[in-house]
């Protein structure tokens, strides 16, 4: 696996042994900058997730492999909703995303300096990247199309098939925090679910990481080794 880090070493080394536990896949690591691939959202003070450039570039470099890139950008997958289209991850083709701009805070706030706990902050990491891995190495008989939802203004942000276990890093988050009712909710296959916050998974997750369906149709090929 190749992981593409914008100064982010320690977050880098971090989700390589997380693939190496979780996948049994060894990562090589190397750092770029990305600022003129990133496409800035100023009216979000943000990035747009810039997909096509960034994987025309590492195309150019890694040829088929599958590349993840780490940044510290706080990215987003449209620019119609500052409070909704926000992505801590993404996958689009052989190029996966993360983004650690919300993740040191106590909520879903953008902020450069450590506001929770390293252990904290580096699992909401790893959790994310393995569930963006997911994306590419596994597809499940199980898995079903999950949006969210806000129940507010009924905007619908469809994200994609995920797992219908709540313990496995495969079932969808919508928020650091599972938002209340009032805000908003995950659709999972048609129903609505109240138990879709990253913190609030991780303090259910398997051992594994993964739920035994999801890792019985894991397939690992040539493009990730």
């Amino acid at each position: 696996m190749i992981i593409v880090h914008e100064n982010l070493e320690k977050e880098a080394l971090e989700i390589a042994d997380a693939f190496r536990r979780v996948y049994g896949l060894s990562s090589r690591i190397t750092s770029e900058d990305l600022g003129s691939l990133f496409k800035p959202i100023p009216a979000f003070n943000g990035f747009w997730t810039s997909h096509g450039e960034i994987e025309e570039f590492m195309r150019n470099k890694y040829g088929e492999k599958r590349v993840m890139v780490v940044t510290p950008r706080d990215i987003y997958g449209g620019n119609k909703n500052q409070d909704d289209d926000w992505w801590i991850g993404y996958v689009v083709g052989n190029l996966t995303g993360v983004s650690n701009a919300r993740l040191k805070c106590p909520d879903n706030r953008v902020s450069s300096v450590l506001e929770v706990p390293e252990d904290l902050y580096l699992k909401r990491l790893k959790t994310v990247a393995v569930h963006e891995l997911a994306h590419q190495a596994i597809c499940g008989p199980h898995h079903k199309q999950a949006s969210w939802v806000n129940a507010r203004t009924g905007y619908e942000v469809k994200l994609g098939s995920h797992c219908t276990d709540n313990r496995c890093g495969f079932y969808e988050f919508i928020d650091i925090k599972t938002p209340p009712p009032e805000e908003g909710h995950l659709l999972l296959g048609g129903e609505k679910k109240f138990d879709a916050g990253l913190d609030d998974i991780i303090s259910r997750l398997h051992q594994n990481w993964l739920c035994e369906q999801c890792l019985a149709h894991m397939n690992i090929d040539d493009s990730f080794l």
